[in-house]
């Protein structure tokens, strides 16, 4: 059978199975009942129901391969289901026609489902009465479908025809209560976690953190002798914030382009968004990180940072937090513990949350560097759900460690830019920013400062006018 032969029988398959879903006269010889005509019509199938699904979801959704487990799933239940049935009916032949009639007839139904009644301006009450009128019709096409397949098997028809249509409901309907990750979701917006977001304790997503892990600290770069080189660690640790994750995003890039850690950064990010794309910010994970940053630069010259933006208890501690899963928060001895374990020696950490003044006393010593950007009985300010970053983050990494010539400078520059926005009112009281910074790691700021300021003139040299 040629491609052309066969997008015309499916075409053929798919007006049947419209006239079907419009009640509309048809016969059962009017479908094709192989198993390439079912494997085709299943393909067209799952690529409608992709696309009303980025339909009802609107354009902020994002895309998951694991998520097209659902409909294989779904299809093989109603596989199954069809096969019941034709051994109910004594007639093999159902095991096809069944699920061929059923495909076919559904894509207007998909399409129809996946109409986003509220972005229309459909009043609640309006939506919900069109959803029950969307469940009866679809139960209605299962039944007729059932009918139609029934159709060389004239003994209790109508009868069998509904027990069918309802047998078949159930795939449809309960398939997505088992298989919950779905091809499209929509990530995590003001006013918590979208329950359309793949579960962080669902299986495609833990098995994947490892190798997550693992590709994100493969590229890390080796030492280079003679090079103070910087590596960095970002975490966004609060999945119900969604200014974090691009927090530390931008605070990474900033970080790449200005002090030369491209190839030496790592991000953990605990968000609904980047469930399938980067390692969720743990404790467990960021071990992982310090250790393999530990095992490649050189301790006697080479400095590691750690930024982490999250929320923080008034104990100090910063939380960890990605529902349903249960993460341990990260107090400042446990912050120490990990960076000694992995054999750092010389370290700017920067912890940008509430009460988050605990870790300059506990982490401050000679070789280290501790930026906080409040006291421990204050918040910093922007952290609220609508931001696009925290305020003390944005000005330290995307304005501060972006232009300005040394770690001071930036930091003196995003405390008084926070400071400024505290006082116009646009956050409530002063958050007071902190910085300690041992004689021994000012030492490798300055030879970091020197490097940076001449990548910014060699970067500036590469993109001018030749002549």
């Amino acid at each position: 059978m040629t491609m052309r032969a066969l997008a015309r029988g499916r075409l053929a398959d798919l007006a049947a199975g419209l006239r079907l879903a419009l009640f509309l006269p048809v016969r059962r010889i009017a479908f094709r009942a192989g198993l390439p005509e079912l494997l085709s019509l299943f393909v067209v199938s799952a690529l409608v129901q992709i696309g009303a699904d980025a339909l009802r979801y609107g354009e902020n959704a994002t895309f998951s391969w694991y998520g097209l487990g659902n409909e294989v799933f779904s299809g093989g239940l109603l596989l199954l289901t069809s096969s019941v049935l034709a051994l109910f009916n004594r007639d093999r032949a159902l095991a096809t026609a069944i699920p061929v009639v059923v495909l076919a007839s559904f894509p207007v139904l998909q399409l129809a489902n996946a109409m986003p009644w509220a972005r229309l301006g459909v009043p609640p009450a309006a939506a919900n009465a069109v959803d029950t009128a969307l469940l009866v019709w679809i139960v209605a096409v299962l039944v007729r479908s059932m009918h139609v397949a029934l159709e060389y098997r004239r003994v209790h028809r109508p009868f069998r025809a509904v027990a069918g249509g309802l047998l078949l409901a159930w795939p449809i309907f309960f398939a997505p209560a088992i298989a919950t990750v779905e091809p499209w979701f929509v990530p995590e917006r003001p006013g918590g976690l979208d329950p359309r977001a793949p579960s962080a304790a669902s299986e495609p997503v833990l098995a994947l953190q490892a190798t997550l892990l693992d590709d994100a600290l493969s590229s890390l770069g080796d030492s280079r002798p003679g090079v103070v080189d910087l590596y960095f660690v970002g975490m966004a640790g609060d999945a119900a914030v969604d200014a974090l994750r691009d927090d530390v995003e931008a605070a990474r890039r900033a970080m790449d382009e200005r002090w030369g850690t491209g190839g030496r950064s790592v991000v953990l990010a605990s968000s609904p968004q980047s469930l399938l794309t980067t390692p969720i910010a743990s404790l467990s994970n960021l071990r992982d990180a310090l250790d393999e940053i530990g095992a490649a630069m050189d301790p006697t010259e080479d400095v590691a940072m750690v930024y982490v933006s999250t929320s923080g208890n008034p104990d100090g501690a910063l939380a960890m937090r990605m529902p349903p899963l249960e993460l341990q928060p990260i107090a400042p001895a446990m912050l120490r513990a990990a960076l000694d374990d992995a054999g750092i020696r010389y370290r700017v950490v920067v912890v940008s949350a509430c009460h988050a003044a605990a870790f300059v006393d506990e982490l401050a010593d000679d070789d280290t560097a501790v930026i906080v950007a409040s006291a421990s009985d204050r918040a910093p300010a922007g952290c609220d759900r609508g931001s696009v970053a925290t305020a003390f983050g944005e000005a330290f990494f995307q304005r501060g460690m972006a232009k300005a010539a040394s770690l001071a400078e930036a930091f003196e520059s995003a405390r008084a830019e926070v400071e400024a926005r505290e006082r116009s009112g646009s956050f409530g009281a002063a958050s007071t920013p902190a910085m300690r910074v041992g004689p021994g790691i000012e030492a490798k700021l300055r030879d970091l400062r020197r490097r940076g300021g001449a990548a910014q003139v060699e970067a500036r040299r590469r993109t001018s006018p030749v002549g």
